[in-house]
């Protein structure tokens, strides 16, 4: 079930409820500009009590302000909130994650739950 859709000329944040997992899928670039959206997305998916697994696959750019909009809803994890995954960064994103070391943190999974 579509949750929240957030389209700007930049990035587009889809929100989608399935029995399993909230999935948030991000496409464009994630920087100063669209972080609001992106963190704000992250934050209310993570109100629930089921994972939210953030697709990567169709982000473009991210930059270090996105890269702590992931470390923030980890840290969100391990004060109580729901668990996030990330799924499928695209190489943009994965050399990121590769350089700043965060790629260990973060719990990545190859797989969307069913449902």
């Amino acid at each position: 079930m579509l949750e929240s859709e957030t389209v700007s000329d930049q990035v587009s944040v889809i929100v989608v409820s399935r029995t399993q997992a909230v999935v948030v899928t991000v496409e464009g670039v994630v920087d100063a500009v669209s972080l609001t959206d992106v963190s704000r997305a992250l934050s209310d998916a993570q109100q629930g009590a089921i994972p939210v697994v953030i697709d990567l696959s169709g982000v473009t750019f991210m930059d270090s302000r996105g890269l702590g909009a992931l470390l923030a809803a980890n840290e969100r994890t391990r004060e109580g909130a729901a668990p996030l995954w990330i799924h499928r960064p695209s190489d943009p994103v994965r050399r990121l994650l590769d350089v700043s070391g965060v790629g260990q943190v973060l719990v990545e999974v190859s797989e969307i739950p069913e449902g």
